[in-house]
């Protein structure tokens, strides 16, 4: 009788599991289905629309030839110097908040903060950034859409650093501290060292991340059809370029949307490939 009960249970649970393991293969099937469409339309679309125009001339007018040129010198410029600034404060915080503060109820709160900010939507910090930034200076810049892009690649980098950081052995830091090294020197030439791999990963994550944000540069850098050099003025970037001529009614707009939209993934696709190579060669 027991046996009988003890296996009608196990028949049970087999059950239960092959039917969710349908599922999960059902479900991947048509999330890889859906991506491949889009994958292929992509694809199809944007390499049809690439031309020598789109890299060296600017966004044109209706019925105009033209290219992104200038959307993507405006995204090199505002996603490099939002980086200068993010990844050096989050790496200091970062190494702040495991090495010299670590258990402590400071450094509890700001992880706390960090990861709401991590988590936070963009388009919230964009409408931040336009309250703090945009509305002083009385118009869209390049300096507000740095100033954005920056606070959402923050906690990127920070939140690497510190799981980069805790997997340093602390026998490294027990050997340097017998060897009598310095704190300082013991960070730059050994944690910093086994480190530097993930640290840089994460930074090529958050590159990853911000290149491709659209909610916060319309808030913030705005849109220019001319290649503008400055910093205090509106700035072409993909992401917003690819939202504007998306939207136009002129079809060969919509080929240059085409277009940016293939520039920005192949972009973003090599900095994660590169990101998983660094990490596996760390692993």
């Amino acid at each position: 009788m027991e046996n009988a009960i003890r296996q009608n249970l196990v028949s049970r649970r087999y059950g239960k599991n092959r039917v969710m393991m349908a599922l999960c293969f059902i479900a991947a099937i048509l999330g890889i289905f859906f991506l491949s469409v889009i994958l292929v339309t992509l694809l199809y679309r944007g390499v049809s629309a690439l031309s020598l125009d789109v890299f060296t001339m600017s966004i044109p007018a209706q019925g105009s030839r033209g290219g992104l040129i200038n959307a993507i010198y405006g995204t090199v410029l505002v996603t490099g110097l939002a980086i200068l600034i993010a990844a050096p404060i989050g790496i200091l915080a970062g190494t702040y908040l495991v090495e010299y503060a670590n258990g402590t109820k400071i450094a509890e709160a700001a992880k706390f903060i960090n990861d709401i900010l991590l988590s936070a939507p963009s388009i919230i910090i964009g409408v931040f950034v336009y309250g703090i930034v945009v509305v002083p200076m009385h118009g869209n810049s390049a300096i507000a859409g740095i100033f954005a892009l920056a606070l959402i690649a923050l906690p990127v980098v920070n939140r690497t650093t510190q799981d980069m950081l805790l997997l340093v052995p602390n026998a490294l830091r027990e050997a340097t501290a017998a060897l009598g090294a310095p704190r300082w020197k013991s960070m730059m030439m050994v944690i910093y060292r086994s480190a530097w791999t993930g640290i840089l990963t994460g930074i090529l994550l958050a590159v990853a991340r911000i290149s491709g944000e659209t909610a916060p540069l319309l808030f913030t850098a705005g849109y220019s059809k001319f290649m503008n050099a400055g910093l205090t003025g509106p700035i072409a970037t993909l992401p917003v370029a690819i939202n504007t001529l998306a939207a136009d009614a002129g079809e060969d707009l919509k080929q240059l949307a085409w277009a940016g939209a293939l520039i920005i993934t192949v972009a973003i696709l090599a900095l994660n490939i590169l990101a998983r190579v660094l990490s596996g060669r760390r692993h």
